[in-house]
């Protein structure tokens, strides 16, 4: 059946609504708003009583400093904010000519989420949730750049090359066996390729980098991204194309791998992003889809940074100590807290420190209650979750439902009053928010309450925090357990069962380079697994206990690069180590048979650089290095390249042609026969790299160079045309020696003339 045939309220009751009074519109939030997320259901009532100018004017504030949440609501100048728009399979999504009557922009249909992205005015919102076909509107999940803490800038002129190229095993891949990536494309996404021209100008990127039309949102915002493309292009010099995206949101990062496949038939693709928010304790939605993708291109290779969370993430298991005195927070009562200390020794504080004054931290809290994307109804269960600042004891930022961060105008505090729901702000459970700390104080802490505001309180027992800076400062909380820091895509395993290589390589950061001060030890900001997933309880909900073995490979960061756009140099983070593996895969990809899976010659290549278990979740299988597979006799096919003349050129019969080609491949010598053919018996074979002959018949010739060691043969063939000499000789064109023929008959023709006078 037509979908817009069926029975529902139509654009025509859309229209109505929408027309309403906003006081009209407020009254319906009893039956409309009950499909509204928390966050978007405060900005409705707030818009039905034409209140919303400070909330959006200090929601601007925040994002244009970058101080604001991934959990909370975005706005745009036009007074619209951005939402997702869930609906059923069945139903499917509502039709863009309703959005368009409701004044939504930016419109993104999302089917592997079963959302629709968009930018909806505040005061429409409840006309969005009142579509038929919409089931829940929630706040999108945002991407945050696994960013690397800041180290000073070193200075960079001219051409510059990362040191991972030499510490992988590439450089000394390359040398010897001619494999560059040919042929490969690779995609990169990240939160900016601003300054790519430069780079061009310089040779440290080719000339055809694509930018995706449907991600350009962080287009412009850094060059992040243009730093990962060095290291590709460093690694993989002979890629076909380099392909960049960058999206804002989880809805516009699958987009962009549908692009990458789609227009530019990418090979790798590699980004270094996180969502905070989406499920830890299963696989969720997006992860879920990310899954589903990889399976759906099984050829394409999806590369990813663990993220740099190692310091700042900690798990454990519900543990309450009933506080002695009860703390009350915006008129809630608490009686118990999570004990992060011990039962001799009990300590409700899970510190935060290396931040700096004035940084704008978040933070989010997740239990393993079942998770479902589309579920339209919220999670009864809840903890609160409240930050202090440590040089006050003053709460400036809390979760007691939906509150995020302070009240506009105001610096610190708690926004929330107590007559609001204290259970979970949606459907999935999980809570957030952040803050920017004073001047004055670089340290916090964070308390984590049981809601006992809700009757219905049975949360799950097993939870998991995680802080990060906006401002790119590495955060420590103590107590740290950084084992199980993975999350989202990164933590996405083997795409169906019976495959090896997982949908996601999961990079790690491993000190490897002078500018960390060490050797080969990992990171500590880089996230470490494994992954355990797992919800208990019984019915739709219940997920068995899973271990994911990620990392999958560790990688150098603190490389260099050339530093334009402003970004830093040396580049460190689970940013820069995965870029890397992504360029290592491309010349595995242009070297080695279809049959060889890279992700198998990687494991081949790669060592522990500490003991333990082979792999582990810290290094994974280790730091491969593809020098590693040519000592131990893993070598690459043979191929041949035919670099002159260019396929297609043309040249006269008669004419000298020299040839020129390239063995590619490695049998433990180099040491290649070369056999020519010119596409002719009239022109015997040749056994010379560099051989020259003449064509003497007109024509068309595929031409032959067949290289051989002790691996095989390798062929590659060329197209040359030949041209019969052009009339007039002499080293002349056809043409003019046809006008000197007319010359020369006109001169001849005068004197005859005066011979008959």
């Amino acid at each position: 059946m037509n979908r817009n045939n069926r029975s529902r309220p139509g654009r025509l009751a859309v229209l109505l609504l929408a027309a309403l009074p906003l006081t009209a519109n407020a009254a319906l939030y009893t039956t409309v708003g009950q499909k509204l997320d928390r966050r978007l259901a405060v900005i409705a009532a707030a818009a039905g009583q034409h209140r919303t100018q400070p909330m959006m004017a200090a929601a601007l504030t925040r994002e244009l400093l970058q101080q604001n949440s991934p959990l909370e609501a975005r706005w745009n100048t036009a007074g619209q904010v951005q939402v997702y728009l869930h609906y059923d399979r069945q139903g499917g999504p509502p039709d863009n000519a309703e959005l368009a009557a409701l004044d939504a922009s930016g419109i993104l249909n999302s089917p592997a989420l079963r959302v629709v992205q968009a930018w909806i005015p505040a005061n429409r919102l409840e006309a969005a949730a009142a579509l038929s076909e919409v089931t829940r509107v929630s706040v999108p999940r945002y991407a945050v750049v696994r960013r690397s803490p800041p180290i000073a800038a070193l200075p960079r002129t001219g051409s510059v090359d990362t040191q991972g190229d030499q510490i992988l095993g590439a450089a000394q891949f390359r040398a010897a066996t001619g494999y560059t990536g040919q042929g490969m494309v690779v995609g990169v996404i990240s939160d900016g390729d601003s300054a790519v021209s430069t780079d061009q100008k310089t040779g440290d990127l080719p000339s055809n980098v694509w930018n995706d039309p449907n991600n350009t949102t962080w287009q412009s915002s850094g060059a992040e991204g243009t730093a990962m493309m060095e290291i590709v292009y460093d690694i993989a010099p002979g890629v076909k194309q380099l392909g960049f995206a960058g999206p804002a949101t989880s809805a516009d990062f699958l987009t962009a791998l549908n692009d990458f496949a789609s227009d530019i038939h990418a090979n790798v693709i590699v980004d270094d992003l996180g969502f905070p928010g989406v499920a830890m304790f299963t696989n969720g939605g997006f992860a879920t889809a990310v899954q589903q993708f990889a399976a759906n291109h099984p050829a394409i290779h999806l590369v990813t940074a663990a993220g740099n969370d190692g310091t700042a993430f900690w798990t454990g298991t519900w543990n309450p100590y009933t506080l002695p005195i009860p703390v009350t927070i915006n008129g809630v009562k608490y009686t118990q807290a999570m004990n992060f200390g011990t039962a001799t020794i009990p300590d409700t504080r899970l510190a935060i420190s290396d931040a700096q004054a004035g940084d704008s931290i978040a933070y989010l809290l997740e239990w393993d209650d079942p998770w479902n994307d589309n579920s339209t109804t919220n999670d009864p269960n809840d903890y609160d979750v409240v930050l202090f600042d440590s040089s006050t004891n003053q709460p400036i930022a809390c979760n007691q439902g939906i509150n995020i961060g302070p009240a506009p105008g105001q610096t610190s505090g708690c926004n929330q009053s107590n007559t609001q729901p204290l259970d979970t702000p949606g459907p999935q459970p999980v809570q957030g928010s952040g803050a920017t700390l004073g001047t004055s104080s670089s340290n916090a802490y964070l308390e984590v309450f049981f809601g006992t505001g809700n009757p219905q309180n049975n949360p799950g027992t097993h939870l998991k925090v995680l802080v990060f800076s906006n401002n790119a400062n590495q955060i420590q909380v103590s107590p740290n357990t950084p084992a199980g820091s993975i999350y989202g895509q990164s933590a996405v395993g083997v795409p169906e069962p019976g495959t090896a290589t997982p949908g996601e390589t999961t990079v790690g950061a491993l000190c490897a380079v002078s500018a960390c001060g060490s050797t080969n030890t990992i990171e500590s900001y880089s996230s470490q697994g494994p992954v355990q997933f797992g919800i208990p309880g019984s019915g739709s909900g219940t997920q068995p206990p899973e271990t994911i073995q990620k990392p999958d490979f560790v990688a150098p960061d603190c490389v260099n690069v050339t530093g334009v756009g402003g970004f830093s140099s040396p580049f460190c983070g689970t940013s820069a180590a995965a870029p890397h593996i992504a360029g290592l895969i491309a010349l595995l990809l242009s070297a080695y048979p279809a049959g060889d899976d890279p992700y198998t010659l990687l494991q081949n290549s790669a060592s522990q650089p500490a003991g333990g278990s082979n792999p582990n979740g810290i290094y994974g299988f280790g730091m491969p290095n593809l020098n590693t597979l040519l000592t131990s006799g893993t070598y690459p096919a043979t191929g041949a390249v035919i670099e002159s003349p260019a396929s297609g050129a043309s040249v006269a019969s008669g004419q000298g042609v020299n040839f020129t080609g390239s063995c590619l491949g490695y049998d433990g010598t180099s040491a290649f026969t070369y056999q020519w053919n010119f596409g002719t018996s009239a022109i015997p074979d040749s056994s010379s790299p560099t051989p020259s002959v003449t064509y003497n018949s007109a024509g068309t010739y595929t031409v032959t160079l067949t290289c051989t060691n002790k691996v095989g043969p390798g062929s590659a063939t060329s197209t040359i045309t030949v041209t019969a000499p052009r009339f007039g000789g002499g080293g002349g064109s056809g043409v003019l020696g046809l006008v000197t023929l007319i010359a020369l008959c006109a001169v001849m023709a005068r004197r005859r003339h005066r011979r008959l006078h």
